[in-house]
């Protein structure tokens, strides 16, 4: 059974949700597929435009699951700090 992550309410008391990341792995097969389907013509600038799309993207969604979870992170860190 797959379990559901509210991104917007990570758990820091989970090592599972703990464990989770920001941000999400990008490797060279998914940028070749990204070029194959979006890029019309292939060339060192269209493939770097393609990259640099993609991690902006990619930073994108880790800024706003950050600042979704600011409270949290907040919390956790002080009570860390504490203890």
């Amino acid at each position: 059974m797959k379990t559901l992550i509210d991104w917007s309410n990570i758990d820091l008391n989970s090592e599972y949700e703990r464990d989770l990341d920001i941000l999400s792995s990008y490797d060279f097969d998914t940028l070749l597929l990204e070029i194959n389907c979006n890029v019309k013509e292939i060339n060192k600038l269209t493939v770097l435009a393609q990259f640099e799309e993609s991690l902006k993207a990619n930073i994108e969604t880790a800024r706003s699951i950050v600042k979704d979870n600011l409270a949290n992170i907040v919390k956790k860190a002080k009570e860390e700090r504490e203890s």
